[in-house]
């Protein structure tokens, strides 16, 4: 099984998108509580794409122009795509505070519930093309060993806030094994702090039973280690 760069992340990001879905679509945008986290979490969903686009317009698209230039093109005319629904919700979630009556807050939450649909629609088809597309591309020209070194620079370039958003919905969304897996790598090549801050997040985000069952692997490996 080769490596997946985009397995993690487009995990996160698909978690992402499915939850704050139903949170619009359980959002009374005549409610000011309900709208005010339902709008901070949107602004959220598009700031994670936007620099997820950047780390992908910056690292990776860039890897594969030289030998196959047609998906590059390809590619940057989706994001560019991508950014204009952003833009399109942004303008709507910008506009929401300048409605009055209860009746304009729920048109206006209609029309943000439209284009965000439009717009999760968008990505979980233009994720899996990447992921089908761009991953056999990637395979071609490179190894496991320099797609993870791509991985790490990447990782290197995201602001701090978030990486954290990223892993916390990484966490979410990955398999037993997928966190095992990464968690061991951490433990292994990261800093301890580094390490710790992914071990408490995980702890915090799973399930009782499922971070029962993954503590017990790791255990093992250091017990073996030791």
């Amino acid at each position: 099984m080769r490596y997946n760069i985009f397995n993690q992340i487009h995990k996160a990001l698909r978690a992402l998108l499915y939850d704050t879905a139903t949170m619009v679509q359980q959002t009374d945008f005549a409610d000011a509580t309900e709208t005010e986290q339902t709008l901070a979490r949107l602004q959220q969903v598009l700031e994670a794409f936007e620099v997820h686009a950047f780390a992908e317009d910056h690292f990776i698209l860039p890897a594969v122009q030289k030998p196959e230039p047609e998906l590059k093109k390809l590619f940057t005319q989706e994001h560019e795509e991508d950014h204009a629904l952003v833009q399109r919700l942004a303008i709507l979630i910008k506009a929401f505070p300048h409605t009055v009556s209860a009746a304009e807050k729920t048109k206006a939450g209609i029309s943000i519930h439209i284009a965000f649909t439009e717009f999760v629609v968008f990505n979980l088809e233009h994720m899996a093309r990447e992921e089908e597309i761009l991953n056999a591309a990637l395979w071609r020209q490179y190894n496991d060993a320099q797609l993870m070194n791509l991985n790490k620079i990447i990782i290197g370039h995201v602001p701090p806030e978030a990486l954290r958003l990223a892993c916390r919905w990484m966490i979410k969304s990955l398999n037993n094994p997928e966190i095992i897996t990464w968690l061991k790598q951490v433990r292994s090549t990261a800093p301890e702090p580094a390490f710790r801050e992914l071990f408490n997040m995980a702890a915090n985000e799973l399930a009782p039973g499922r971070w029962q069952l993954i503590q017990e692997v790791l255990m093992e490996g250091v017990l073996v280690a030791g």
